[in-house]
């Protein structure tokens, strides 16, 4: 478990990165392109928004009223800001939140947004935890770390089985959203350049933060999964999941 300090140390590491974690505006889009045709979107909740990567593709592209809640208040000053410049103000309020709070969310959302977020409550939690907050047809976008092989390396392995251990395949997710009682409308894995952008973004933010406060084991860390994901990236990534809760 990450220490109070560390945590806050990694979450202002990434108040100047263009993303919080691996997506693009294009992997958003692919996966708005998968929600069904009959979804009347007008509600949008968007879980661990970071700086709003999605949130304000999501505003633009539904034309819906999208809610964005992070627990770092410093990432939502920069997506109002950003919202505010591209016209958006009117249709996205970005409030301090946890994503893990059932009742706080409220419920009859027509979508759930969570890129890169449902890791840190636990995705089989995030999903039990989620589905009373869709309204009855309503539908969840997720993207969760997986296995791509089944025999992955000794060094991804070994660094996945300290930070992330609950990690599996893509196989086992699906069914773990099924027996949560989801509908599976589709799949599909994050392309590698989606990767290769958020590290790139990440790189001087963690230079900076270097020079101002040292090598702290936090940014060591960070730069142990880069190697990682350069030397064996081919292993794992992200699965975005499509799911729909049954009417």
């Amino acid at each position: 478990m990450t220490a109070p300090d560390d945590l806050a140390r990694l979450l202002a590491l990434y108040e100047d990165t263009p993303r919080q974690g691996p997506g693009s505006v294009a992997t958003t889009r692919r996966a708005l392109r998968s929600l069904p045709d009959d979804l009347v979107v007008e509600r949008v909740l968007d879980l661990g928004c970071g700086t709003g990567g999605s949130t304000l593709v999501l505003a633009e592209e539904t034309g819906a009223h999208v809610t964005a809640i992070d627990v770092h208040a410093p990432y939502l000053d920069t997506l109002r800001a950003e919202a505010a410049a591209r016209g958006l103000a009117d249709r996205v309020t970005a409030r301090v939140g946890d994503m893990g709070d059932a009742a706080a969310l409220g419920d009859g959302w027509d979508l759930l947004w969570a890129e890169g977020s449902a890791y840190s409550i636990g995705f089989g939690d995030a999903l039990r935890t989620w589905r009373p907050l869709l309204r009855p047809g309503g539908c969840l976008v997720v993207t969760e770390l997986v296995w791509f092989v089944d025999a992955p390396t000794d060094p991804a392995r070994a660094f996945f089985a300290e930070e992330y251990p609950d990690m599996t395949g893509e196989a086992a997710r699906v069914a773990l959203a099924e027996s949560a009682g989801y509908a599976v409308l589709d799949t599909f894995r994050l392309p590698a350049d989606d990767w290769r952008a958020y590290y790139a973004g990440l790189e001087a933010p963690l230079r900076d933060a270097v020079a101002r406060h040292g090598d702290h084991p936090v940014y060591a860390a960070t730069r142990r999964e880069r190697e990682v994901f350069e030397s064996c990236g081919d292993a794992y990534g992200y699965l975005c999941l499509v799911l729909r809760r049954p009417a």
